[in-house]
């Protein structure tokens, strides 16, 4: 059970989700990959057969034989290389982007993923990425952590009266307007607020929201756990406008004319 003479060393077989074994063997023998379909079937038997077999990208370092191979897809050995990715919270899309560059991730189109990932639902955190990812992978990746995430706290939404889409965009401006979890809930209730007047939200982070009344179409980034948190669960006050001064504190007013008195006082 040696492995052909022309066996593609230094590349990677996929196995697909369900594949049944005997469409495994042949496509494996027609990638020179194994002589013998029968030697490669009879091995995954002989190991635990073909329900275990497990599916993902297979990195082939050197030759190996049906048996070694059939161990390695029966234990999901995939011997990837994986990249450390830190995603932080209220990161873009084209700044997720920028951190999978050509040289680490030769399969990954960034034009591509800054097309079709989904703002606000590509969840910050710590991945171990393979090599090989590329721009679909990685959104679905990223947006079924979201979605594990996002799990517990949606009774919470459904509470809430309002959309998962609005919580999370609103949580993207909570994320580019504050630091610590107080402000978070006091702007949070300070922007609900400012929604259900009617009155424009005039924050730094998203221009728009100077002129119009209403949230974004859409989110303005990806926020975190407690962005989130805090869109839930905003801090009644009698606030209607806040600013971040020099000093780099928040600071509350509640009419227009002590947020002018604010302003020089904490910007200028």
């Amino acid at each position: 059970m040696i492995p052909p003479k022309d066996f593609p060393t230094g590349s990677i077989i996929n196995v697909s989700e369900g594949s049944g074994l005997y469409a495994l063997s042949k496509d494996l023998e027609e990638q020179n990959v194994i002589r013998s379909p029968f030697w490669f079937r009879t091995s995954a038997m002989i190991l635990g057969g073909e329900r275990d077999m497990k599916a993902g990208q297979y990195y082939l370092s050197h030759p190996q034989s049906p048996f070694v191979l059939a161990w390695r897809i029966l234990h999901g050995q995939h011997e990837i290389e994986t990249i450390k990715i830190t995603v932080p919270e209220g990161f873009t899309v084209k700044e997720i982007s920028r951190l999978f560059d050509d040289a680490d991730f030769p399969f990954f189109d960034n034009a591509v993923f800054e097309r079709t990932a989904p703002e606000g639902f590509l969840f910050p955190d710590t991945y171990f990425m393979p090599v090989t990812a590329t721009a679909t992978s990685t959104v679905k990746f990223m947006r079924d952590n979201f979605i594990r995430k996002i799990f517990p706290v949606m009774g919470e939404v459904e509470e809430s009266g309002k959309t998962l889409e609005e919580i999370i965009t609103m949580a993207s401006i909570i994320e580019g307007e504050t630091n610590t979890q107080i402000d978070r809930e006091i702007v949070s209730g300070v922007l609900w607020k400012r929604l259900k007047l009617g009155i424009p939200l005039q924050v730094d982070v998203h221009m728009e929201t100077y002129e119009f009344p209403g949230l974004p179409d859409n989110p303005i980034n990806n926020p975190g756990l407690l962005s989130i948190k805090a869109a839930l669960h905003p801090t009644t006050t009698p606030y209607l406008y806040y600013l971040t001064g020099k000093d780099g504190k928040m600071h509350y007013a509640k009419t227009f004319d002590e947020h002018i008195i604010n302003k020089q006082r904490f910007l200028y």
